[in-house]
């Protein structure tokens, strides 16, 4: 039995041509396959969208891809070897005298996390391609004519969707859509990351080309399992604005491309985004890492397990009483004090219904602690990994996607929770306004949304200036963008001093892909940061394709993710 389209089972993006829908397609010629006959079932072709969602919303918030480089940019904190944490986020252990770079070996333990990404969204964009051919190609209707639009632009928003993360986290990648002619994989051209950039912002406007000219709300399988969310095709819009924006604004791997950054057209893009009238945050459903789960607010809130880095605790801790002040790096051996904070996002650091009812010296919320920081006494790291890693402030922002075993009333580790927060639109707008010097006083408004509301802090003035509502908009940032997948790094990164001495600002494409495309490997990151690694030896065999390559690597993490087996 042969797939449709499996014209050539290689790794990778040219894994694409292998089709991976819910039912078994037979062909009955594997060198012309019957595609229009095989793609003839619209509820398979639904089922394939639905999977790409899945894909995509897993892989944005995964373990080995966002909680990790959220750790690489000392936002959140631990030093368990899961996901290889420890290796990615500690200073000189392995790698002297500072950090390691990407392990772009095809036999390395360390090379998993380069691949997360990668076989991930090829495998959504591999789905959404199969529903584009479906529709354009083979004529099919998926119920009627506005459901097959709908599942069209559901299809080109993923398209757009999987180049824009191409983009944010690789030096170049493959663009391949429905169109692209797919008998000789091997001579798909590589784009570079500036051109899957580009790729993407002309995606994102054919899908809200899209949204705009249909009416329809989506299907919440989308979204979660059950109980996930629907948006309707206008914010389906918005949401890809704010995609937009979040793309141009952290595309930059350093301080000089992040002033070439079109700011003006960051500002338009937000101010049509999810937090402009009639929009919606863009969340899903979680069911307590069953199908649909997010790797990062279910780690980075379990105070017992991950903290919150000193780099972050330093800053948003700061109160009237400067004994009070975390210190950064933490101070050994007695470590940080319960906070005094000005920010009610901090309070007092009180969180729970008794005092250490984790076993990790949390004190009883009495009334004033924060909503999104909580702080405990014991220092839960192994010192022999390093003491820079420990911290006694934990997030609990999300700590229902981590409360199996909390206790807390109504929490069981499932709920609706955001991908893209209408906070995080308005922060990319009001960044985009101030380094475009464009209107400072809605800049300031859009900063007091959380500052004021959230943080009780002072309220922004375009008085400020430029320089003082930026420096306003990384503070909210810091605190806003906390377990939103990988934003932290990606702020970091553009950031003068933003990332730890030798830490990677982006991957290469990941060993067993060049292999197959005859490439030498190479690698980014680690002391001396070389651009490229020696070529590395070894035969290929027969190479699965995405799906097959992406399942694997989400039933081992999701192994590997058991709380209890932290190592």
């Amino acid at each position: 039995m042969m797939r449709v389209r499996n014209i050539v089972r290689w790794a990778g993006v040219v894994g694409l041509v292998a089709a991976g829908g819910c039912k078994s397609l037979d062909v009955q010629n594997p060198n012309n396959p019957d595609a229009a006959r095989a793609f003839a079932d619209p509820g398979a072709v639904a089922g394939l969208l639905t999977g790409a969602f899945k894909n995509w919303i897993i892989n944005k918030n995964e373990y080995n891809s966002s909680l990790l480089l959220d750790h690489m940019a000392d936002s959140y904190t631990s030093s368990w070897n899961n996901f290889n944490i420890r290796y990615y986020s500690s200073d000189a252990a392995d790698c002297p005298p500072a950090r390691c770079g990407w392990d772009n070996s095809p036999s390395s333990a360390f090379r998993f996390q380069i691949e997360y990404f990668w076989y991930g969204y090829y495998a959504a964009l591999s789905n959404a391609n199969d529903v584009l051919t479906a529709i354009r190609t083979n004529h099919v209707t998926i119920t009627d004519a506005a459901t097959t639009k709908m599942m069209e632009t559901g299809a080109v928003m993923m398209q757009a969707m999987v180049f824009a993360q191409i983009a944010l986290n690789y030096d170049q990648g493959f663009i391949v859509d429905e169109t692209t002619d797919l008998s000789n994989p091997l001579a798909l051209p590589l784009t570079p990351r500036a051109g899957m950039r580009d790729a993407a912002i002309a995606k994102f406007e054919e899908g809200i080309t899209l949204a705009k000219a249909n009416t329809f709300n989506s299907p919440t399988v989308w979204m979660g399992v059950k109980s996930g969310p629907s948006y309707t095709n206008n914010q389906l819009a918005g949401i890809m604005r704010t995609m937009q924006a979040e793309l141009l604004a952290f595309y930059p791997r350093t301080p000089a491309e992040n002033a070439q950054v079109n700011w003006g057209q960051v500002a338009t893009y937000a101010s049509q985004g999810l937090s402009a009238p009639g929009g919606a945050e863009f969340s899903f459903y979680s069911d307590a890492g069953g199908v649909y789960y997010d790797g990062v607010k279910g780690w980075g809130n379990d105070i017992t397990t991950v903290r919150v880095d000193t780099r972050v605790a330093h800053l948003v801790t700061d109160g009237p009483n400067p004994a009070k002040v975390h210190k950064d790096p933490w101070p050994d051996p007695q470590g940080n004090p319960q906070p005094n904070a000005f920010d009610k996002r901090v309070g007092d650091g009180s969180w729970g219904p008794t005092d250490d009812f984790l076993g990790v010296g949390t004190v009883v919320d009495d009334g004033a602690g924060g909503t999104d920081y909580a702080f405990a006494s014991l220092a839960i790291f192994r010192a022999a990994r390093g003491n820079y890693h420990q911290s006694n402030l934990g997030h609990i922002r999300y700590s229902a996607l981590a409360a199996p075993g909390y206790g807390l009333p109504g929490q069981d580790g499932t709920g609706v929770f955001p991908i893209y927060s209408k906070a995080f639109n308005d922060l990319l707008w009001a960044e985009g306004l101030a380094r475009s010097n464009g209107d400072l006083g809605l800049a300031a408004d859009l900063i007091n949304k959380t500052r004021v509301t959230r943080g009780g802090l002072t309220a922004a003035s375009a008085a400020d200036g430029q320089a003082g509502l930026i420096a306003m908009i990384q503070y909210e940032d810091e605190i806003e963008m906390m377990g939103l997948h990988a934003s932290p790094y990606y702020n970091q990164r553009r950031k003068d001093g933003g990332l730890h001495a030798n830490t990677p600002r982006q991957m290469p494409i990941p060993a067993k892909e060049l292999q197959v495309l005859a490439k030498e490997l190479y690698t980014f990151g680690g002391p001396g940061k070389p651009d490229a690694a020696p070529a590395a030896a070894g035969g290929v065999g027969r190479i699965r394709n995405v799906r097959e390559i992406w399942s694997e690597l989400v039933t081992q993490s999701q192994v590997e993710a058991a709380r209890r087996k932290r190592h």
